[in-house]
């Protein structure tokens, strides 16, 4: 009713309205998508987009659709993901510490000594906490050329510095802003701005339970007419809780759940795994790998 109070004071019908909506919505993800990735180097068709929230996995197709993700995932429960996560999530410390060194002026030693009280401190905050034992530390810095206003986090895999390692840590920056940026500047100076430790306590997590496997197609519990990119298609609905292992399903069709539903377009397919999530890639790609839907 209130997109139809909408669409009646802009002269547009219902159906466009909504669709206006959501293509709005739609547009400003994938350009979030887009900056987080091109920004980065990375290529959109490198990876698979998780649908997570009661809404990701309304979205998700149309997403994948528009920034070039080849293939989607919806978890067990997509609504609840996040709560989940939090409550079997491993207890953590970060802690940082910003310095002034330089390829040119950096002291192995010292640096090393300034980096393990980082590792010292963490360790005593998860052992205040109660935690001892399968404690796990990470350890990296953030670097820029001199004169540059960002920074980007270079891993470190080792525990101190030593004279040898940290002309592989200058290269490694390079490689780095190379791969981040498409350029680097082998003969400029780098500035060392922060240490960084991460601190993990790590914990069991709960064996989360496996589905059967299907032995028969799966069977729509209804029909709805639905508008696909501005044609009405009669479209089947599953029962999300009904599906098992193994089922494949072509799109058009929406799959509902207790806090979700998730819009699978008419260009797309699904299977479901083991363990209950949806595997979401474009129909042709699924037929050329060998899925039968």
């Amino acid at each position: 009713q209130a997109v139809a109070v909408l669409a009646d004071s802009i002269g547009q019908t219902p159906e466009d309205t909504a669709q206006a909506i959501v293509r709005i919505a739609n547009n400003n993800m994938v350009g979030a998508l887009r900056s987080v990735l091109l920004e980065r180097g990375l290529d959109p068709r490198d990876f698979t987009l998780l649908a997570i929230g009661g809404a990701g996995p309304v979205h998700v197709c149309d997403l994948m659709h528009e920034a070039g993700i080849p293939k989607g995932l919806v978890p067990v429960h997509p609504g609840q993901f996040s709560a989940y996560g939090f409550i079997i999530t491993d207890a953590r410390v970060d802690r940082h510490r910003t310095v002034q060194l330089s390829s040119l002026n950096f002291e192995p030693e010292r640096a090393s000594l300034l980096l393990q009280e980082l590792v010292d401190t963490s360790l005593g905050e998860l052992t205040a906490q109660g935690y001892s034992e399968n404690l796990s530390i990470t350890r990296s810095m953030e670097m820029r050329y001199l004169g540059q206003n960002y920074e980007l986090e270079l891993p470190l895999s080792f525990e101190a510095f030593t004279a040898d390692n940290i002309v592989r840590v200058w290269q490694d920056f390079h490689d780095l802003h190379q791969a981040r940026f498409g350029f680097c500047v082998p003969n400029s100076i780098i500035e060392v701005v922060n240490f960084m430790v991460t601190a993990v306590a790590l914990s069991d997590k709960p064996a989360l339970p496996r589905l059967a496997q299907a032995q028969a197609a799966a069977e729509p519990s209804a029909s709805r007419t639905v508008l696909f990119d501005g044609q009405t298609i009669s479209t089947p609905v599953y029962q999300r809780p009904a599906l098992l292992a193994g089922h494949c399903i072509s799109g058009p069709a929406l799959i509902e759940e207790a806090a979700s539903v998730t819009v699978l377009r008419p260009d797309m397919c699904l299977t479901v795994d083991r363990m209950g999530n949806l595997l979401i890639e474009q129909q042709d790609k699924a037929n050329k790998n060998g899925g039968t839907h």
